[in-house]
């Protein structure tokens, strides 16, 4: 048997009719729903890309900004 991932917008009304279509005939196992990455999460990919910056102090800082 065969696995797919369907997107299906549970936001307008032709996306819920097709959803609870789904699951009345059982076709549907498990509902997973997209999990939006937290905050920490991010800047952990931030720190791993190397898209962090650093500075001595704050007149480096505006230095820094200035030069971009």
């Amino acid at each position: 048997m065969a696995t797919y991932t369907v997107t299906i917008n549970e936001r307008t009304n032709a996306g819920r009719q097709l959803l609870n279509y789904l699951l009345g005939l059982g076709l549907i196992k498990e509902r997973v729903s997209a999990k939006k990455k937290s905050g920490f999460e991010e800047a952990e990919e931030d720190i791993k890309a190397g898209r962090v910056y650093t500075a001595s102090s704050a007149a480096d800082l505006f230095n820094q900004l200035m030069k971009d």
